[in-house]
C-alpha cells in the first residue's frame, strides 16, 4: 500500500510540475511610446507599388517632418502647412491613431499600421485609396 501511496505522489507531484511548465507565459508588449517620442521624424522614402507613384508621393512627402510628444499631441510640418493634433497606439501597439488639423483648416485623420519603430526608423503603412503606401521615417 505504501508503494501505491508513494507512486501517487510522485505522479501527482511530476503532473503538477509539467501542467505548471505549460502554462502561457505573459506577453509583454515594447512601449514604442518612447521611441516615437525620442526626437522629430523627418520623410525618408516611400514604396507606393510603381516608380510613378513612388515619384508622387516623395514630391508630395519631401520635407516633411513630424514630431509625438509624450502627452499625446503631435506637429506635422507638410509642405510649408503646419499642423497640430493628437496621436495615440492601440493596445498591442501595432496601430497609431492621428487627428492632425492644419493652418489651412485640411484634416489628417489615419491609422497606420507599424511596421518597425527604432531608435532612428519609423516604418509604417498606411492606405490612400486604391493604393497603399509604406512609408519611412528617420531621425
Amino acid at each position: 500500500m505504501k508503494n501505491l501511496y508513494r507512486a501517487f505522489i510522485g505522479v501527482t507531484v511530476i503532473s503538477l510540475l509539467l501542467f505548471n511548465a505549460c502554462t502561457p507565459e505573459d506577453v509583454i508588449v515594447e512601449d514604442l511610446s518612447v521611441k516615437l517620442t525620442k526626437g522629430s521624424w523627418t520623410f525618408n522614402s516611400v514604396e507606393a507599388g510603381s516608380d510613378f507613384l513612388n515619384s508622387g508621393y516623395e514630391i508630395t512627402y519631401g520635407g516633411n517632418v513630424l514630431s509625438f510628444s509624450s502627452d499625446g499631441t503631435c506637429t506635422d510640418e507638410l509642405l510649408g502647412v503646419n499642423g497640430n493634433g493628437t496621436w495615440s497606439l492601440s493596445g498591442n501597439q501595432d496601430e497609431l491613431t492621428l487627428r492632425i488639423t492644419y493652418d489651412d483648416s485640411d484634416t489628417r485623420n489615419e491609422v497606420w499600421r507599424i511596421i518597425s519603430i527604432t531608435d532612428t526608423e519609423l516604418r509604417y503603412k498606411f492606405d490612400i485609396s486604391p493604393n497603399t503606401l509604406e512609408m519611412t521615417y528617420i531621425q
